[in-house]
């Protein structure tokens, strides 16, 4: 859950910090025309989204960490893309049975039979996250060394922590 809310937290910084390209008008606006409703300023021709951005560098980060030859890098990404997907469907409909919880327990007339397959719901859905953990993991093996696979572990985490470093506000201190 935790990495759920990491992951919007970041990607909604990095919607964010397009925010000010826009800012700015061209030049002089007639005070009779209404502002534009969307920046007209055009974007450099090596413009890339936030998203873009973001894994490339997420590309970038982990090929130097795992140190991944071309041939692997090419076996590795499309398995990893498509495990970043099944992940992403596992945590939304896990996300949603949670939000199911959620209603039920403000609800007064919710029974007890409502609220026990309510709460079964939500756990088939978090196992599923572990199950396509294991499965994966075993994908991974049979295109890289467990050591490369290891570092795909902990690249992980670290860019997930470089990205919750660099979208800190300066000044933010740990909230105890």
């Amino acid at each position: 859950m935790r990495r759920t809310k990491t992951l919007i937290l970041t990607l909604a910084g990095a919607a964010v910090m397009s925010l000010p390209l826009c800012a700015q008008p061209n030049g002089p606006i007639p005070h009779e025309s209404p502002a534009p409703a969307v920046c007209d300023r055009p974007l450099p021709p090596d413009h890339k989204s936030n998203k873009e951005q973001l894994e490339s560098a997420k590309i970038a980060f982990f090929t130097t960490r795992m140190n991944l030859t071309p041939e692997e890098a090419g076996k590795f990404w499309p398995v990893y893309n498509e495990y970043q997907k099944a992940l992403t469907e596992a945590r939304k409909a896990s996300r949603e049975e949670f939000h199911a919880l959620r209603k039920l327990s403000e609800s007064a007339s919710a029974s007890e039979v409502q609220i026990k397959k309510a709460l079964m719901e939500y756990l088939d859905n978090s196992k599923k996250d572990d199950e396509l953990q294991r499965l994966y993991l075993d994908e991974f093996l049979k295109i890289l060394p467990a050591e490369k696979v290891l570092l795909m572990y902990i690249a992980e985490e670290d860019f997930r922590i470089k990205m919750i470093r660099m979208w800190k506000k300066p000044g933010m201190e740990k909230e105890k």
